[in-house]
């Protein structure tokens, strides 16, 4: 069987959206902390598994994962703190249970002195235990979400200003919606040798790029405004309500936009999936379609 853990988030549902469109829902198990809840009561009836399973009770993990050969292991969004924890509890749990080729979700750049928190403690740490646990693995280090140039999107067109970390640096980008794709591909197909792919869009974009690229598809003149790394937790908790503990975690990723490190194209994701990744526009059109 092939697992997806953290189902009702949105990174899962994508992936097990594409699973349902590549093989059987009796093949397809999923875990979450809350089994209960729509979205799985609706994956359940048309024959996917669904069990519970919290990365903060390691007793739930092993008849979680009982029966599964493949696996996706989807970080949770707890503090960083806690976060290799859960992941390496999961690792183990998916070991015992007989699991024989794991995915993971990392991030770009990873690695022992990448500026991102959530990359040094929590990625690159995971990484290394997976390669280490004696499982084939696949890694599928994730640019940033394209989904971040548009959750203030009201506030850049009624302004007229994208605000954005990252100066003149170039960043790269990706839809989750492809991520979904790539991930349920490699899940569900036959890959046995361990491999880590870095996937992106095939180009990268300044800030004064993106403002542009948002304004041709809304129709409306943006301009681009940096927003200092030390800045941004504060605007993320004043623009998107996310915790101040949180959002303080934030500040290594944004470091690492203004010096260059997400500036990385590669070729991995159509060689994963056999097409190319969303253009920055295609997506953004996307986002208008959805908007009415």
């Amino acid at each position: 069987m092939l697992l997806v853990t953290g189902a009702n988030g949105n990174l899962a549902r994508s992936v097990i959206g594409n699973l349902l469109r590549l093989t059987d829902p009796g093949n397809i198990l999923v875990t979450t902390r809350d089994p209960s809840s729509s979205y799985a009561r609706e994956l359940a009836a048309p024959g996917v598994t669904v069990r519970h399973g919290d990365f903060d009770a390691p007793d739930t993990l092993g008849p979680a994962f009982a029966g599964a050969s493949r696996a996706l292991l989807i970080s949770t969004y707890s503090d960083n703190s806690e976060r290799l924890r859960q992941n390496l509890a999961a690792l183990e749990a998916a070991k015992a249970a007989g699991v024989k080729h794991m995915l993971y979700t990392s991030f770009l750049s990873a690695g022992p002195d990448a500026l991102s928190e959530h990359s040094q403690r929590v990625h690159w740490p995971t990484e290394q235990a997976i390669a280490a646990s004696g499982l084939t693995y696949t890694i599928l280090r994730h640019a940033l979400y394209a989904e971040i140039l548009v959750g203030d999107l009201d506030d850049t067109l009624a302004t007229g200003v994208l605000r954005r970390c990252g100066g003149k640096a170039a960043c790269t980008y990706v839809a989750r919606d492809d991520l979904g794709l790539s991930a349920a591909t490699i899940l569900a197909g036959e890959q046995q040798a361990s491999r880590v792919h870095n996937e992106t869009m095939e180009r990268s974009y300044t800030g004064d790029e993106v403002a542009e690229a948002i304004g041709r598809c809304f129709g409306k003149p943006v301009r681009y405004e940096a927003v200092a790394a030390e800045d941004w937790p504060a605007f993320m908790t004043g623009k998107w309500g996310m915790p101040p503990a949180l959002a303080a975690s934030t500040v290594g990723t944004m470091r690492a936009i203004e010096a260059g490190q997400f500036d990385l194209v590669t070729g991995d994701y159509r060689a994963v999936t056999g097409r190319s990744p969303q253009t920055l526009d295609e997506f953004l059109a996307g986002v208008r379609a959805a908007r009415g």
